[in-house]
């Protein structure tokens, strides 16, 4: 295997991949959980980095191998050059910049439990979030005019892997509201204050579920279009949760009343 440093072209393409959005169908990976999903999925990784100086244990020689096989281009760095690359302190000396699956439109026609995230701004909420929708089976996320994009690391990180798992779609509001309303879907507005109680809904049939922005909410024109509000009651002084443990909040509701359904049609 080729030893290289720094001023190797696939050690630049890492860093850009980490710092930049010039490869937008990439992200980077160096939590061993998250290595773990892209082996079990079998995802494919453009380019694989590991430490020639480090002493894995047989465990992650074995785990080494078999991202070396899903890899088209590996290389051996140093511990010290790789130091500039990690993104947390209990890497495994290995990093991956892995494809993301691409999805189209048609790909969600038939899904019948979906989240969309509008113009979600904060990695480390979209992460959150990715963890619950996969604890859940949810079908799949639409990023609506998306600031914080699935390819960033910080949202592959804080999700666990799980951005690379969650069948997601990037989309306008005009094409996400085109879309729900072609195809029949319920739209749930997550509404601090207006609205029903999150655990008044049945949930039912093909739904979406829209949280909004951390500072502006959601968009005003999903209030134009037919749509149901659902509100989490509050005591206290805030006003508004967290976006991601709200969502979190109504998609566990929705995944139970789902599942309940489910079971007693059986």
């Amino acid at each position: 295997m080729e030893k290289i440093g720094k001023n190797h072209d696939a050690y630049k393409k890492i860093k850009d991949v980490i710092k930049t959005n010039k490869y937008p169908k990439l992200t980077i990976a160096d939590d061993i959980q998250i290595l773990k999903i892209i082996i079990d999925k079998k995802l494919n990784i453009d380019t694989l980095l590991y430490c020639f100086d480090v002493e894995y244990k047989n465990e992650t020689k074995k785990l080494l191998d078999e991202l070396i096989m899903l890899s088209n281009n590996t290389y051996e760095i140093s511990k010290s050059t790789y130091e500039g690359l990690s993104l947390k302190e209990n890497h495994v000396g290995i990093i991956a910049a892995v494809n993301i699956l691409n999805y189209t439109i048609k790909d969600f026609e038939n899904k019948e439990f979906l989240f969309v995230l509008d113009r979600l701004e904060i990695p480390g909420n979209v992460g959150t979030i990715y963890r619950t929708l996969d604890s859940i089976n949810a079908d799949g996320v639409i990023l609506v005019d998306s600031v914080s994009k699935i390819h960033n690391p910080k949202i592959t990180t804080s999700s666990r892997g799980c951005n690379l798992i969650v069948p997601t779609i990037s989309l306008s509001y005009d094409e996400a509201q085109d879309f729900l309303i072609k195809n029949g879907y319920d739209i749930y507005l997550g509404e601090p204050e207006l609205g029903s109680d999150y655990q008044s809904y049945d949930y039912n049939k093909k739904i979406a579920i829209v949280v909004g922005n951390e500072r502006f909410g959601i968009n005003e024109n999903w209030y134009n279009k037919p749509h149901k509000k659902v509100y989490i009651p509050m005591e206290g002084n805030q006003n508004s949760l967290n976006v991601g443990v709200a969502l979190s909040i109504l998609a566990y509701e929705a995944y139970m009343k789902r599942k309940w359904a489910s079971k007693k049609l059986k």
